[in-house]
């Protein structure tokens, strides 16, 4: 039998006896799910899609799917925690440079919107599902905007002191606030487009009105 693709989402197993390890069938199984739980809620929409449209989309059969998850949710939040992690991924390593703290926080505004603009179908589930979650929906999102804020915190030693109170949570509130604007209006891949503008709003209360200016004025013309 010939390699499987990297990309599990879009291998289907042979019908039949294939004598696969069941580890690399179930591995298939989960990540087809998960894709495809992240296809058809961006497609229809969280609340309007059933296992049953999850199963037809990733080729997995019912008593799999509950062998791998508990119910609809449980997928859903699975293929969330992927995605947010990938997420984080992306921009940690578009941030731990050695250049100066301005420029990392530019690089990593820019693997953000990057991110989103390649991939609109996971943009929007983040974005635009979490609140058909329910309640729970609340506490996600303080996690994962708490863990976008420690990273920036983290890398703040020896570079620019926030100067006002909370100033990290609310540049990292207000980049993920203008992100979901652009999501909800169908404008992902356009995003990069806003590097200079967020750039400002995200380094005005670090920096002050006049260096955020500046530097919105450099990314817009490329001066970087």
């Amino acid at each position: 039998m010939t390699e499987p693709s990297k990309d599990l989402r879009l291998w289907r197993l042979p019908r039949g006896r294939h004598g696969l390890p069941r580890e690399l069938v179930e591995r298939s199984q989960r990540e087809r799910l998960l894709a495809a739980i992240v296809r058809v809620s961006a497609a229809k929409g969280y609340e309007a899609t059933s296992v049953a449209d999850v199963l037809e989309e990733a080729g997995v059969g019912r008593e799999s799917f509950y062998e791998l998850f508990e119910d609809k949710q449980d997928c859903m939040m699975a293929a969330r925690r992927l995605l947010i992690e990938d997420l984080a991924e992306t921009v940690a390593a578009a941030y731990g440079g050695s250049e100066p703290w301005i420029d990392r926080i530019r690089e990593a505004l820019a693997a953000t919107l990057g991110w989103f603009a390649a991939d609109p179908v996971a943009g929007r589930v983040i974005m635009l599902e979490l609140s058909a979650l329910g309640p729970i929906s609340r506490e996600i999102y303080r996690r994962e905007l708490g863990q976008f804020t420690r990273l920036i915190e983290a890398g703040l030693d020896g570079g620019q002191p926030p100067q006002v109170p909370l100033a990290t949570g609310l540049a990292v509130g207000a980049a993920f606030a203008r992100i979901y604007d652009e999501v909800a209006r169908d404008r992902t891949e356009d995003l990069p487009r806003m590097l200079p503008e967020l750039t400002y709003e995200v380094l005005v209360p670090f920096v002050g009105e006049a260096t955020a200016r500046e530097q919105e004025r450099r990314v817009a013309s490329g001066d970087t």
